[in-house]
């Protein structure tokens, strides 16, 4: 699963940028298909696994990459 979040920057146009990818098992990809899991709810993925982050706040000439690790969440856009 990959998730890519983007902020607005109305002020220097530099946009911030945020990309997580974490490996998901069938199961999870099924209940999630299915609507029986929401990567909105808190502690629904990557319990007790690791997945890869990719941070580019505004202002940084380039993003931070690194492993992270416990539950994944994700957060609604508005």
């Amino acid at each position: 699963m990959s998730v890519f979040t983007e902020y607005v920057d109305w002020v220097s146009s530099q946009d911030a940028q945020y990309r997580t990818v974490l490996p998901i098992t069938d199961a999870e990809a099924d209940d999630l298909a299915a609507g029986r899991l929401s990567p909105h709810q808190a502690g629904a993925l990557g319990d007790g696994r690791r997945y890869l982050q990719s941070d580019w706040p505004s202002g940084a000439e380039k993003p931070s990459e690194y492993w992270g690790s416990g539950a994944f969440g994700v957060r609604e856009g508005y």
